[in-house]
């Protein structure tokens, strides 16, 4: 792409549209320090475009435990299963969608609403790649950090004798609190001169 201001920083911020706090991150970072984020290789912002969208999808556990909706309305689709079957691009689309909410709206981009990625900010990728072909995972795997989707849950055991017990010392010391501001009251009303 040919630039107008050669030797000048060019700042991307692709998106349809782009997350409005991410012109915000960049503006404001501009317009108090004098310097521009950190940009990677395509201009962009690292803080909003530095990782694939399939890192941090809401349905990530899904796609690591091999759910996957086949088709629109099935009943993996209806449960919130991986999207990747379906044409999703998150795994080749770098932006913080998942993680940024656009205008405070929850579930506001196509995966929180049931579609899968369309890539529409990298290039090549948006409005490029047929809408429902696969495409090749960066990452397949995930780390050990994630947590499961449906994790194994112990029985009631000491846990629960743990809480019961703060429960009782908690509520005896609010009691004895309440019993001890009940006598410095009635201890202050005897000091009282009477009239």
């Amino acid at each position: 792409m040919p630039q107008i201001l050669k030797g000048k920083p060019v700042v991307t911020l692709p998106g349809c549209p782009a997350n409005p706090y991410n012109l915000l991150g960049t503006v404001l970072q501009f317009a108090t320090f004098g310097t521009l984020p950190k940009l990677d290789e395509k201009g962009r912002p690292t803080f909003a475009y530095g990782r694939v969208i399939h890192e941090d999808c809401p349905r990530r556990p899904h796609f690591d435990a091999g759910r996957f909706a086949q088709a629109y309305g099935d009943a993996g689709h209806r449960d919130g299963q991986c999207l990747y079957k379906l044409g999703c691009k998150g795994p080749q689309t770098h932006a913080n969608c998942s993680l940024l909410s656009f205008c405070e709206v929850p579930g506001a981009w196509p995966v929180g609403i049931g579609h899968p990625c369309v890539g529409c900010t990298e290039q090549g990728v948006g409005f490029n790649v047929p809408i429902y072909e696969n495409m090749p995972i960066a990452t397949p795997t995930a780390p050990m950090a994630y947590p499961a989707v449906n994790p194994e849950h112990g029985v009631v055991g000491k846990s629960a004798v743990a809480v019961g017990v703060g429960g009782a010392v908690i509520g005896a010391l609010a009691g004895a609190g309440y019993v001890a501001s009940k006598k410095m009251a009635a201890d202050s009303e005897k000091d009282q001169p009477k009239e």
